[in-house]
């Protein structure tokens, strides 16, 4: 069939609302659903509560793994005119590090992607549908026993990139779908420190409205379910635990300060960890310029490296906090780089200790620097450097089985800045953030040397 332009206009234009509007919902539906995984769980967790250890409260893993997506139809422009053809079937590996929390009723964990394997290399087109870094939270309605199978369901967030690689030119664009929820739910076994996963997992938006010229968005699906098989291994990293921190650490009440029992004023502590940001607005410079391209950016994963002090027993630390992602999007001989230094300095909030478990809130000023270039052809058009100081908001959690006797912990944290944004050409490029600190390891140089001492 023949293009007709202003149609391809008015199906761009009608493509960039509906997306929009899917975004608007999809973001109210991920706090809904994490807002009541969280109550689940800790109602669950109350069953004889008082009879559970709190070093028992927690378990690390490493899990390998694979997932298999089915074939899907792609679509091309051929001599003015739409076709379309089979997509292979792919197997996707990944690593998971994660830990099994409230006592066997909870999985908290982090996805790292490794490779995609296409099926049937015979085909002359491919495909690239890669999820990116992703975290989630699984509920088991009973606890997790060795030589038991016990079923899971629940939800995870991240990215997912998607590319038709069409040779010769393979310039096609790459779209991402930003902190993307989906639904999961399997069965696993367990025996001593091996587990076997099953599962299958369910995409919420599988639509693409995906360029096949700079002018001509057409309609791609892609699969809305993959089947997933991993085995894991875990651990109790609080083995090493001297027998009289065993005994004490237990002994703290279920819910209580972290500050519980302390009597020191403080601590230093470094830290260093895995992140991703998010775009969470569409930029009005790429919907008017450039509607082929990416418009919400997701970035290369990055090192947050952290100095900060801890005043343990006011509850709340401060910290400054040194981020450097870098965004890029292309397509059709276009590009764009988007390199972003920031410096942060923040104050959180302890809330509560919860068996281990201490979620925070808090407040944050960062210096950003935006580095934009931007090349058609391979040829750099524009150059711009835009200096800021942004205002956010941080949320996270520590994991703490000793509450302030650890010198190493683990931390998760959000930062989110909603006024983000630079301008280019007189036009907004905005960029509202949410960076996440999938899991950071805190070390306090103190703690450690008050240790040895001992």
């Amino acid at each position: 069939m023949g293009i007709n332009q202003p149609t391809a206009r008015l199906s761009i234009t009608a493509s960039v609302n509906n997306f929009a509007s899917k975004t608007y919902k999809m973001k109210h539906k991920l706090l809904f659903i994490v807002f009541n995984l969280f109550i689940c769980t800790f109602i669950i967790a109350q069953e004889d509560s008082s009879k559970k250890n709190r070093l028992d409260f927690a378990k690390t893993y490493f899990e390998i793994g694979g997932t298999y997506l089915p074939s899907f139809t792609g679509k091309l422009l051929e001599n003015n005119t739409i076709t379309t053809f089979n997509h292979s079937a792919t197997l996707n590996s990944y690593l998971t590090w994660g830990a099994f929390h409230f006592w066997g009723h909870t999985e908290f964990y982090v996805t790292f992607p490794l490779s995609q394997l296409n099926l049937n290399k015979k085909n002359r087109v491919s495909h690239e549908l890669s999820h990116k870094v992703s975290t989630g939270v699984r509920i088991y309605p009973w606890a997790m026993k060795e030589r038991k199978i016990r079923p899971y369901i629940g939800a995870n967030w991240g990215a997912i990139d998607f590319k038709q690689v069409l040779k010769p030119d393979e310039n096609q664009s790459r779209l991402s779908k930003d902190f993307m929820l989906n639904y999961d739910a399997g069965v696993i076994y367990n025996y001593k420190k091996l587990a076997l996963r099953l599962g299958i997992n369910y995409f919420t938006d599988n639509k693409w409205q995906y360029p096949l010229s700079k002018t001509l968005l057409s309609e791609i699906r892609t699969p809305r379910v993959s089947l997933q098989i991993g085995l894991l291994y875990s651990f109790d990293s609080t083995k090493d635990t001297s027998e009289e921190n065993i005994e004490e650490w237990n002994s703290y009440p279920t819910v209580s300060k972290l500050s519980y029992n302390a009597n020191k004023f403080g601590d230093f502590f470094i830290a260093a960890g895995p992140s991703i940001s998010f775009s969470l607005s569409k930029s009005e410079h790429n919907t008017i310029q450039f509607p082929y391209l990416q418009q919400k950016l997701t970035s290369k994963n990055y090192l947050d490296i952290t100095l900060g002090y801890h005043f343990i027993k006011a509850n709340l630390f401060t910290a400054l906090s040194f981020r450097n992602p870098s965004f890029e999007t292309e397509g059709f001989g276009s590009k764009q780089t988007i390199k972003k230094t920031s410096l942060a300095l923040e104050i959180n909030k302890f809330l509560t200790d919860y068996s281990g478990f201490a979620p925070y809130v808090g407040l944050n000023v960062a210096y950003d620097r935006f580095n934009y270039e931007q090349n058609i052809d391979g040829i750099k058009t524009q150059k711009t450097v835009t200096n800021k100081i942004e205002p956010g908001v941080t949320l996270g959690w520590d994991i703490v089985p000793g509450k302030t006797n650890e010198a190493i912990i683990l931390r998760t944290n959000l930062r989110w800045y909603p006024f983000s944004k630079f301008n280019v050409n007189g036009r907004k490029f905005n960029f509202s953030q949410l960076e996440y600190n999938l899991i950071q390891v805190v070390f306090y140089p103190e703690r450690l040397l008050k240790k040895r001492k001992k």
